[in-house]
């Protein structure tokens, strides 16, 4: 069995596809250069926040290493590939009766500032994108956490990365079935609906090693915060 590596977007695809095995929740490599990162600001909540809570929060306290994510990924990136669209209205805020499509950006946050991300890896046999068995209590783990007030104010978009072995289209669409099969889990243990809880994927397109496009590391889902 291969490793597949994610950051933050599951199902089966046909005997063709000659893709990755395994997830891992990685970093995003668009804005390399971004000086600042968001942090997310919590609400008043007793007990320690988890390891994972605390690289969302704040990624400059983040010391594991899994869920550490170097690179930043802004408003922009977000608009600019496509991924949802950036509006100003949310769907429970629409008095019009007009259809809100649900993959909107509502946020008040400046479009060049960098979002908290955040890498974590999830199991996948060879060529599917439904998660391994033994992967369910990491997915309760995320659920929990991404359920908690801390995190109210904030939507959850998981991409889905793959790397350059097989062809494109078919790499294309496992990414984007693997991160909807992590996003699917989550909507399930969390109640979120699909407007909070978004999946998209970008094949290979968006490499983390370039000079090495077969690499493990390559093969990532990747969660980002997307402030209301």
């Amino acid at each position: 069995m291969r490793k597949f590596v994610t950051t933050l977007f599951l199902g089966g695809l046909s005997t063709a596809v000659q893709a990755q095995s395994t997830i891992e929740m990685d970093e995003f490599d668009l804005v390399p250069n971004a000086s600042s990162t968001v942090v997310a600001t919590p609400s008043v909540q007793t007990g320690a926040a988890s390891e994972m809570e605390t690289c969302l929060l704040d990624p400059s306290k983040c010391a594991n290493s899994e869920f550490k994510s170097g690179t930043d990924f802004t408003m922009d990136d977000v608009v600019n590939l496509q991924l949802v669209k950036h509006d100003k209205t949310k769907p429970e805020d629409n008095i019009s009766g007009e259809t809100v499509p649900e993959t909107m950006v509502s946020s008040s946050q400046p479009s060049t500032q960098a979002l908290p991300t955040i890498d974590i890896e999830i199991l996948f046999d060879s060529g599917s994108d439904r998660f391994r068995a033994d992967q369910e209590a990491k997915l309760r783990d995320l659920a929990l956490v991404l359920s908690s007030e801390r995190f109210k104010g904030y939507r959850f978009l998981f991409l889905g990365h793959t790397d350059a072995k097989g062809a494109e289209d078919l790499n294309w669409t496992l990414s984007q079935r693997r991160a909807e099969s992590v996003a699917q889990v989550v909507r399930l243990f969390t109640g979120l609906s699909t407007y909070e809880v978004l999946a998209s994927g970008l094949g290979e397109t968006r490499l983390k090693t370039p000079s090495d496009p077969h690499a493990g590391v390559n093969r990532r889902v990747q969660l980002v915060l997307l402030p209301q």
